[in-house]
């Protein structure tokens, strides 16, 4: 009876452990609905992720280039690319390949709203000419 309890007690534990391991690992994986990478060498990467109203940013070259993303003016109306300019530039260096290790800024966007965003890269907080993807819309 004492080492069916005590076997009892470690398996309890052991799945308690996974739960615990398997809950963090979900929690901590950004959900990036679109992204657009720059062009023509795709060393940067922005996704958007409708949850929380994030952008992610991924440098994937070790390049001295920043990363910078371009979107207009969130509206509840139809958006246009015509719409104002916003940019938000990522410069801390390469990041990897995943979303998970990819610097983010979060924007409060009014609930519903729509935009479009493009990837380019920047230098020195200049746009680097000729780097930004097409447009892809999102909504917050």
């Amino acid at each position: 009876m004492f080492t069916l309890k005590r076997f009892a007690v470690a398996s309890a534990a052991a799945v308690a452990m996974v739960v615990g391991i398997a809950g963090t690992a979900s929690a901590t994986e950004p959900q990036v609905d679109v992204w657009s990478s720059s062009n023509p060498d795709s060393c940067g990467y922005a996704g958007f992720a409708t949850n929380g109203d994030n952008f992610y940013f991924q440098d994937h070259c070790k390049d001295g280039h920043g990363v910078r993303v371009e979107y207009t003016t969130p509206t509840k109306g139809q958006p246009s690319t015509s719409d104002g300019k916003h940019t938000i530039d990522y410069t801390g260096g390469y990041t990897g390949f995943h979303w998970t290790s990819a610097a983010n800024s979060n924007k409060d966007f009014a609930e519903g709203a729509c935009f479009y965003f493009r990837a380019g890269l920047e230098e020195s907080g200049t746009y680097i000419k000729g780097t930004y993807d097409v447009w892809h819309l999102a909504c917050a």
